[in-house]
């Protein structure tokens, strides 16, 4: 048994980001594996988000006091100013440690990296799940402002450097992003831990389903999401509407920017924003479509729709990170997305069919258990 803190800005309800997803449900797992699990925030987590955690403390970071003593070297603090990570968050989290002793430490998300500066005596991991200087690079070719992403990716692996040296671990979810943390951020202890899924939170269920429907959803103003419906709603939809004009593509997540809001404009599309609870809505569509051109990591909207029994069709770098052989329809021209949306929404004993195949390999490949036994954490 080992003692790990996990620290966090925020641990949400509805778990609308990634972050929240992993970083709740790996304290989850690693609890169930027998160790003792505190968790440091700076936005206070409401009961409703911890519910289901196995605690042993809930610590703030927003409340400590400033230091006489330089935490960052200047090099440092350029980065911590901008990403807006403040001295008495780390402050707060040196005043915890000097009084609780852990095995390790264990920093979820890319901004909250400086706070292992301060850790001593204990294991400092930092659990970012994708490498976010690749992040960036992966939207150069796509984005029109390509200049802002290529800075934006080069700040990102300046700021990986300037921490090297605060960092014993780092685990990421994907072989791409490992490729990166190790070349671009120059970390060579890089532990591969796919993310898993709730199999029992997600689970099929009949409901009366629309006629040539398929859905999306994720945050919708999270870069690699808007990509993905770009791509789809100019280059794909179009198409697919002028075979099939009663198809419908509705899309739901939270926060929807403008751009999101205007191509939902498009004939047959439909936006539900800010819905806490997608299971049975997404449920009720026949198919999921993943059309992602961007990003790095595993997509979590993935493994939820295999969970949940649903037939997807998606490019190839929507499995970009998965493991074993997943059976979804890989499309990349519009004809292919026509076909396989077609005949799924066609012929039922395919959708089951895929459907069925979804859940048995997510089950067999992606679980949380699996996840925390890589982590070597006991």
């Amino acid at each position: 048994m080992k003692r790990l803190l996990f620290v966090k800005e925020s641990q949400s309800w509805p778990r609308g980001s990634g972050h929240d997803v992993h970083g709740y449900h790996m304290m989850q797992a690693l609890a169930a594996r027998g160790n003792d699990i505190a968790l440091a925030t700076i936005v206070p987590p409401t009961s409703q988000a911890l519910d289901g955690l196995t605690l042993t403390g809930v610590f703030a970071l927003a409340d400590g006091e400033l230091f006489t003593e330089s935490i960052w070297s200047k090099w440092q603090r350029r980065f911590t100013n901008y990403f807006g990570v403040e001295e008495k968050w780390a402050v707060a989290l040196k005043s915890i440690l000097a009084l609780n002793k852990y095995d390790a430490v264990i920093v979820v998300a890319r901004h909250l990296l400086p706070l292992l500066a301060v850790v001593q005596n204990a294991e400092r991991i930092w659990y970012p799940a994708d490498d976010p200087a690749w992040h960036h690079l992966s939207r150069l070719k796509l984005s029109r402002r390509t200049w802002g992403e290529a800075r934006q990716a080069a700040v990102n692996a300046l700021y990986e450097r300037a921490f090297r040296n605060c960092v014993d671990r780092v685990w990421v979810v994907s072989p791409a992003d490992r490729r990166a943390m190790r070349w671009v951020g120059g970390y060579r202890n890089v532990d591969l831990i796919p993310n898993g899924v709730d199999a029992d939170h997600f689970q099929p269920q009949a409901m009366e389903t629309i006629p040539e429907s398929c859905v999306f959803w994720g945050r919708l103003d999270f870069g690699p999401n808007v990509d993905a419906l770009k791509w789809f709603l100019r280059r794909t939809w179009p198409a697919i509407r002028a075979a099939r004009p009663l198809a419908t593509f509705h899309l739901f997540g939270f926060n929807p920017t403008e751009e999101v809001r205007s191509l939902a404009q498009a004939p047959g599309v439909s936006l539900h924003p800010d819905l806490p609870d997608l299971r049975e809505e997404v449920l009720r569509r026949l198919v999921v479509v993943l059309p992602f051109t961007s990003g790095g990591g595993i997509k979590n909207k993935l493994l939820e729709a295999a969970a949940l029994g649903m037939p997807i069709v998606c490019t190839p770098r929507a499995l970009s990170g998965t493991l074993g052989n997943p059976p979804m329809r890989v499309a990349k021209r519009p004809g292919d997305w026509l076909a396989a949306l077609g005949e799924f929404w066609d012929n039922p004993k395919a959708r089951a069919g895929g459907g069925a195949a979804a859940r048995r390999w997510v089950i067999d490949n992606h679980t949380w258990t699996a996840a925390a036994s890589k982590a070597a954490l006991g």
